[in-house]
């Protein structure tokens, strides 16, 4: 336990985790094509059909017709040659999902969006887009014109040995800048290669004008050569354990039930289709095909069940990774998802399934469900801490400080009795699942428990609420449960029915000892592992009534 300056403290500081995310198409093999052929490809206009011999003359007609000039904007927000790329792409995919963006408002860049940094964005929109490594040239003649402009340069045309010196000069320039700009360009798609399309996470954190880029966890997976992560969903019991957990096989039953109106004639993708429950519910609810994906073996069995219950007819399982696989269809109307881990993010693979929402979900689809919220409290609960630290200090009359020291940081993942929660409940992140992004997942939040009675806080502990909404539509944050009659909801919280995500504990190395009315506010900081991804590492920083003294603690979910 660390003790810091609370006054100190920047509320406001990024996460911790770097990580993003992409959807690059592993076969993709356009990239070796591009080389050579600049010169033959005319460059597309990024917001209308029009074409162009150069890039100069694309951002021109940009300036002129569409109101957007991009060299001003570059050189005014100083964006370095990858965020050129994202911002390229960014406007390529935006007008291809709203084809009226060239003709409406000018488009306005402030150099602070996030877009800038999001590494989907390195993928190119069109395919073969020349105008991706044409824009750097830009720089050459902007810089040339210039200097012939200046009265020293028009006085030295008038001397032939002088005029001759200077093209040399500018020639061996020129050559200087377009190998670099080759070199570059290499670099970029080298770069790309290692982050989205190598079957292996790379862990090499590439750092270019103080950008810092991290392989896609949700592509490969850390310290899992054994596809260990997959492999545990292929045994029988950890599938009966969850159908067993009736608050969550019926909340997923009750909303589709419920809503056959939603699931008739639709196009349903079932991510992490285990036994194929979920499917047959969507199934039955009258969709017209529904797609059932697994990585495991467990598909085979996933089969099996589907036919036995004469339902192949609508059912197509497919065994694959879902950013892998190729989908027998361009769109889906719902998704459908069993995603959640502990503490609502552990196993990370929510990530595949904003992936699978970003490529195959049609505008006005369903993500099921459609939201979910992270909650924390104060425990007052002794057992806890002696269950797992004090009882190091005395095993049969040893010591055993090194066993202590090997969990002192672990999270607990237990139930816990709704009569030991003393603070209030605070929401420390709230996941839109139609809207939120894979960097938005790593999250920092402000928080601040109150207590409600006389006690003493040995732990925060944590679990998360699930909505389901028929449009997905934003639940309110003062919402607490579902509307009867229009939402599902189900709560994995101490007060609800118990679910085998139980609960999450952070133990804490101090005690807080609390009367009614005692605050305790700070920051909790959550991200994946740096080790393993689909592992969470937590940091909550808190004080007391306001001291100034902010005491930190790190947890690891594994």
């Amino acid at each position: 336990m660390e003790s810091h300056n609370f006054k100190n403290l920047d509320w406001r500081r990024a996460s911790t985790s770097q990580y993003t995310e992409s959807e690059v198409d592993s076969n993709n093999e356009d990239w070796d094509d591009w080389e050579g052929e600049e010169e033959q490809e005319e460059m597309k206009c990024l917001f209308c059909p029009s074409s162009f011999g150069s890039a100069s003359d694309v951002f021109r007609h940009c300036q002129d017709v569409h109101k957007f000039d991009f060299v001003k904007t570059r050189h005014q927000h100083a964006l370095d040659f990858y965020q050129c790329i994202r911002l390229i792409n960014y406007i390529r995919k935006e007008v291809m999902n709203n084809q009226e963006l060239g003709n409406s408002l000018p488009l306005t860049i402030t150099g602070s969006e996030n877009f800038l940094m999001e590494d989907q964005y390195l993928t190119p929109v069109l395919e073969s887009d020349a105008l991706l490594h044409a824009f750097e040239d830009l720089d050459l003649d902007d810089d040339n014109e210039d200097e012939f402009d200046t009265p020293a340069a028009k006085e030295d045309i008038k001397v032939t040995t002088e005029l001759e010196r200077d093209l040399l000069q500018r020639l061996r320039q020129a050559e200087s800048h377009v190998e670099a700009l080759h070199n570059q360009f290499a670099e970029y798609q080298n770069m790309v290669r290692k982050t989205f399309l190598d079957d292996e996470i790379t862990k090499q954190i590439m750092e270019e004008d103080g950008l810092a880029v991290r392989s896609s966890p949700a592509l490969a997976d850390h310290k899992d050569d054994g596809n260990y992560y997959f492999n545990s969903y292929a045994q029988n019991d950890i599938h009966e354990q969850m159908l067993k957990d009736r608050v969550r096989t019926e909340g997923y039953r009750d909303f589709i039930y419920e809503n056959k109106d939603v699931f008739k004639d639709k196009v349903v993708l079932d991510i992490g289709c285990g036994t194929g429950i979920l499917s047959m519910f969507a199934a039955r609810a009258g969709a017209k095909t529904v797609i059932s994906v697994d990585n495991s073996a467990i598909i085979e069995k996933a089969k099996a069940n589907v036919k036995e219950n004469g339902l192949d007819g609508i059912i197509t399982l497919l065994q694959g990774r879902i950013e892998e696989i190729t989908l027998p269809v361009p769109q889906v109307d719902i998704i459908i998802s069993e995603w959640m881990g502990y503490f609502l993010l552990f196993e990370a693979m929510l990530d595949s399934v904003l992936v699978a929402r970003d490529r195959w979900l049609a505008p006005g689809g369903i993500l099921a469900p459609s939201q979910t919220r992270i909650l924390i409290a104060g425990l007052d609960d002794e057992n806890v801490k002696n269950d797992r630290h004090c009882f190091w200090d005395d095993v049969y009359g040893f010591k055993m400080s090194a066993m202590k020291e090997s969990i002192v940081n672990e999270a607990i993942v237990d139930f816990v009795s709704k009569e030991a929660i003393i603070t209030d409940a605070v929401c420390v992140k709230d996941l839109p699942l139609q809207t939120i992004s894979i960097p938005q997942l790593d999250f920092v939040s402000q928080f601040k428990l109150t207590a409600s009675k006389e006690g003493t806080i040995y732990a925060l502990v944590g679990w998360f609420d699930t909505w389901f909404t028929r449009d997905g539509h934003d639940v309110p944050l003062d919402q607490e449960g579902g509307k009867p009659g229009v939402d599902t909801f189900f709560t994995t919280g101490p007060h609800g029915e118990d679910t085998h995500w139980k609960q999450t504990i952070f133990v804490l190395d101090n005690p807080i000892a609390v009367v009614q009315g005692t605050i305790i506010e700070g920051i909790f900081t959550c991200h994946k592992g740096i080790d393993n991804p689909r592992e969470l590492d937590c940091e909550v920083q808190y004080s007391v009534d306001g001291s100034p003294d902010l005491l930190v603690q790190s947890f690891h979910l594994q």
